[in-house]
C-alpha cells in the first residue's frame, strides 16, 4: 500500500520529507471527530505511512500520523529516550474524564512509577483469582431471557465489566455503593459516547451547564455524583486501612493505593485517588465490553467461525478451568482479530520528538508530536491481506510484532489492564458459548460499522442477540 509511493523516490527525498495532508485544518478536525475511520484512511490511501496533519485543535501544531511498522517500531524503541518523550498532558484532553491526576496524564517519571504500583493487580496470581468470578458472571448475565427474548449484547456486555473491575478496584460485590458507582458511571458515558457526545468532547463551550436538562448540566450532575461516591469509598478505606496490619491488607487496588508511599513517605491525597481510580473504572470495563460486544457479532455472523469455536470449546477436559480456557489457541486468535479489525481506540497516547531524529528512514523534527494510527496500521494490507474481513486464521499462521498489532497501543504507554481485557474477554465468550441451556443468534443481519463513541470506536447500531432453544 504504502511502499509504492517510497520506491519512487530517492534515499535522501525519503529521508528528508514527510508529505503533509492537503485539506484545510478545519475540514481535518471535523473529520477527524466525526467520520475518524473515514479521515484515517483519506490520510494513508494516496500517501506514504507517515504524513503531517492538523487534526487536533487540543494538540501543538505540529502533528504527524504513523501507519508504518518499521518508523512504529524505531519510535518504540526510541520510548522515554533522549528523543523521545511521552509527556502526560499531551493527554490533556482525557483530563475532562478521568480528572487530572490520572496516570494517564501523569510526567514519564511519575507515570513510571505509578505504573509499577498498579501492575501486579492485573498480572499473575491476582488475575488468575478474578477467574472464577468472570466465569460466574457471565452465567448469570441471561438468566433472566426466556425463549425468544432479544437483549443489547452491549448492555449485558457492561454489566459483567462493571461488576469485574469494581470488585478488582474496591473489593465491592454488591450492596448500595456498589449500585449507585454502577449507575452513575453508566450515566457518565452514556452521555459522552452518543453522537454528540463527541462534539462535547472536543469543543468546551458546548459543555456548559445550561441546566439540569443540557448536556453539560448532565454531565456535571453525573460527574459530581461520581466524586462524592469514591470520595466516601476512599474515606471509609482510609480508616480500615489504618486498623489492618499488614499481613490483614485488603487485596483490591485502593487498599493498595492507600498504602504507597513516595521517596518522603508521602502518600496519595484524596484528588490523586479519586483521579486514579476514575482511570481505571471508566478504562477498565467501558473498552472490554465494546471488544465483547464486536466478539459476539463477528462470532455469530460468520457460521464457520462459530462451528470451529465450539468444537475447539467442546475439546476442553475440564471446562470450569479458566487457565485452560486463556490459553485456547482458536479462541485467542478470534478475541485477536476483533481487536483487529475493530480497535477500540483509534490512536497510540502522542510522543514528543525533543531532538531531531530519524525513524523508519523518515527525519523527524524537534516539536514533533507523533502518534501511531492503529486503525490504518490494522487495515495495512501488506500485514493482513483483506484486511476488512474478519479471519481469525491469520493469527493462527503467523506472529505479530508489538509494531504491528497495536489493540493495547505500544511503548511505555501500552493499557495497564491489557493481560485482564484479554482474560476476561476469552472467559465470558466461553461460558456463554457453552452454556447448555441456550444457543444464541443475530436479531438484524444488517451490517454493522464502526462509530466514534466519545474517545473510542464503537458499533453504530445495537448489536441484538436472541435467545434461541431455550431449556427448562
Amino acid at each position: 500500500m504504502n511502499q509504492s509511493v517510497i520506491e519512487g523516490h530517492s534515499q535522501s527525498e525519503e529521508i528528508n520529507k514527510i508529505p503533509s495532508l492537503s485539506i484545510a485544518p478545519h475540514w481535518q478536525m471535523l473529520e477527524a471527530i466525526l467520520k475518524p475511520i473515514a479521515y484515517y484512511r483519506r490520510c494513508f490511501t494516496h500517501n506514504s505511512g507517515v504524513i503531517r496533519v492538523k487534526m487536533s485543535p487540543t494538540l501543538p501544531p505540529q502533528q504527524v500520523l504513523i501507519s508504518d511498522p518499521s518508523v512504529i517500531k524505531d519510535l518504540i524503541n526510541e520510548d522515554g529516550g533522549r528523543c523521545i518523550s511521552a509527556p502526560g498532558q499531551l493527554n490533556g484532553l482525557l483530563s475532562q474524564v478521568v480528572g487530572q491526576h490520572s496516570i494517564i496524564l501523569l510526567a514519564p517519571a511519575i507515570h513510571r512509577q505509578r505504573r509499577k504500583l498498579l501492575t501486579p493487580p492485573f498480572h499473575g496470581e491476582r488475575l488468575k483469582a478474578y477467574g472464577q468470578l468472570i466465569s460466574a458472571l457471565a452465567e448469570q448475565t441471561l438468566k433472566d431471557l426466556k425463549d425468544g427474548d432479544a437483549f443489547d449484547a452491549r448492555e449485558r456486555m457492561q454489566g459483567i465489566t462493571m461488576r469485574v473491575i469494581l470488585t478488582a478496584v474496591f473489593g465491592l460485590y454488591e450492596g448500595e455503593t456498589f449500585r449507585r458507582i454502577e449507575h452513575s458511571l453508566a450515566s457518565s458515558i452514556s452521555i459522552r459516547s452518543g453522537p454528540f457526545g463527541s462534539l462535547l468532547l472536543f469543543f468546551p463551550f458546548l459543555r456548559k451547564n445550561l441546566g439540569p436538562w443540557s448536556p453539560g448540566g448532565r454531565i456535571k450532575a453525573a460527574d459530581t455524583t461520581i466524586r462524592r461516591l469514591l470520595l466516601a469509598e476512599i474515606a471509609s478505606r482510609r480508616r480500615a486501612v489504618a486498623q489492618c496490619n499488614e499481613g490483614n491488607m485488603p487485596a483490591d487496588i485502593l487498599s493498595l493505593l492507600l498504602s504507597c508511599r513516595d521517596e518522603h513517605g508521602q502518600g496519595l491525597n484524596d484528588d490523586e485517588l479519586h483521579d486514579e481510580l476514575l482511570t481505571l473504572l471508566f478504562a477498565g470495563h467501558e473498552t472490554t465490553a465494546t471488544a465483547l460486544t464486536w466478539a459476539l457479532y463477528w462470532i455469530h455472523r460468520n457460521p464457520l467461525v462459530l462451528e470451529r469455536l465450539m468444537d475447539e470449546l467442546n475439546g476442553l477436559a475440564d471446562r470450569s478451568d479458566p487457565e485452560a480456557i486463556a490459553k485456547l489457541p482458536y479462541l485467542s486468535a478470534v478475541v485477536n482479530e476483533v481487536l483487529r479489525i475493530h480497535p477500540v481506540a483509534m490512536l497510540t497516547f502522542p510522543r514528543r520528538i525533543e531532538a531531531p531524529i530519524t525513524l523508519g528512514g523518515y527525519s523527524f523534527h524537534s516539536g514533533d508530536v507523533v502518534m501511531a494510527c492503529i486503525q490504518a496500521v490494522h487495515e495495512r494490507s501488506d500485514l493482513y491481506p483483506n484486511p476488512r474481513t474478519f479471519d481469525p486464521d491469520r493469527f493462527m499462521n503467523r506472529t505479530y510484532g508489538p509494531h504491528e498489532f497495536l489493540a493495547f497501543g505500544g511503548g511505555s504507554r501500552r493499557c495497564i489492564g491489557a493481560a485482564l481485557a484479554l482474560y476476561e474477554m476469552k472467559l465470558i465468550l466461553s461460558k456463554l458459548l457453552l452454556n447448555n441451556q441456550f444457543k444464541l443468534t443475530l436479531s438484524s443481519d444488517r451490517t454493522n460499522k464502526p462509530r466514534r463513541r466519545g474517545f473510542t470506536l464503537g458499533p453504530s447500531i445495537p448489536v441484538r442477540l436472541k435467545i434461541v432453544s431455550r431449556r427448562p
